[in-house]
């Protein structure tokens, strides 16, 4: 609809809706993407979620598939070229281009962040993680405000050394 002229914004994850727009013609100088971390917002994003009864039924499980995540993650910044060509290969008429570009947005912007260079994947500051927890309750009334610890667990990461991105 934005394309169309049908309406003047939309909301979305900016490496799907901008580029999405582009690649319909909208040209890049007529597209503003404001994006919530440059405005103050400090939540973390993706998040690997797991039923509390199978981490503790299994742990080594949980662990080893954040290993895989992070191993995943860590050949498709080595080759984003080739991880863009397998995303595509699997979608009805996928373009390699449009999503390498795709990845290469969430890699700049989400993935290689100077945080993660320097403290890996998975891990959160805590004082941040605190005044996100603060910001989602600016909007959303929690019956019982959580703690970080309600939220976050960091006993299936691997050590740091494990955990950063090449």
């Amino acid at each position: 609809m934005l394309s169309a002229g049908q309406i003047d914004a939309v909301t979305g994850f900016s490496y799907l809706s901008a580029i999405n727009l582009r690649d319909r013609g909208v040209p890049a100088d007529d597209l503003a993407v404001l994006k919530f971390a440059d405005y103050g917002c400090e939540a973390y994003g993706f998040a690997i979620i797991v039923n509390p009864a199978l981490a503790a039924a299994k742990p080594e499980a949980v662990k080893g598939f954040v290993r895989a995540v992070i191993g995943g993650l860590n050949l498709t910044v080595k080759d984003p070229a080739a991880a863009a060509a397998e995303v595509a290969n699997r979608m009805d008429g996928g373009s390699k281009d449009l999503e390498l570009e795709r990845l290469q947005a969430i890699l700049r912007d989400n993935i290689l962040t100077s945080e993660v260079k320097r403290n890996g994947i998975g891990a959160i500051d805590p004082a941040r993680f605190e005044r996100s927890i603060d910001q989602v309750g600016e909007d959303f009334k929690f019956q019982k405000r959580p703690q970080a610890s309600d939220i976050f667990d960091d006993q299936f990461l691997p050590p740091l050394n494990g955990r950063l991105i090449n």
